[in-house]
């Protein structure tokens, strides 16, 4: 086998390893196999077509690899396959929708807390229990809060000065 062959197959053998990384859960051990075998055909195009091949083929790898790995991420959701194996992203329900415009009419009332809120605890509400979170750091169960606000679906409070 020629020189050029064995590049050439250097090169193409670190690309498919590099792709595979991405449908087989190695924790980086194809990674790290991909790469070295893309510095190994990068130095054997050193030692076969000099300094300027060699240095071109750096340019190239620096310059391919985070364009293909950027343009992999940003598109896979669109492939056949990516579109298999990522799930989509939930829509809101009329009920989720309806339980967000509950939480929003309690913002600025006072409820006491039912367990500690270390951050997230119990807390109640009109009579109602109610996951909360404590906007900052913890509080102890039956202190009277105030609901500050919506963060990811959940109420948060602080516990009201007296």
């Amino acid at each position: 086998m020629s020189e050029l062959s064995t590049i050439a197959l250097l090169f193409l053998a670190g690309t498919i390893v590099l792709i595979l990384e991405i449908f087989i859960p190695s924790y980086g051990v194809l990674c790290v196999v991909g790469v070295g075998l893309l510095i190994a055909a990068i130095v054997k195009t050193f030692a076969y077509g000099g300094d300027t091949a060699g240095i071109i083929a750096i340019i190239a790898c620096s310059i391919l690899l985070p364009t293909m790995a950027y343009i992999s991420v940003k598109y896979w959701r669109q492939t056949p396959i990516g579109r298999r194996i990522v799930p989509p992203n939930p829509m809101l329900t009329e009920a989720d929708i309806a339980s967000l415009t509950k939480l929003k009419t309690l913002v600025g009332q006072t409820g006491k807390t039912v367990s500690p809120l270390r951050p997230v605890g119990i807390c109640t509400f009109e009579g109602k229990r109610l996951s909360c979170v404590a906007e900052v750091g913890a509080v102890d169960a039956g202190v009277d809060v105030v609901a500050m606000g919506i963060k990811n679906g959940n109420l948060t409070v602080r516990q009201q000065e007296t």
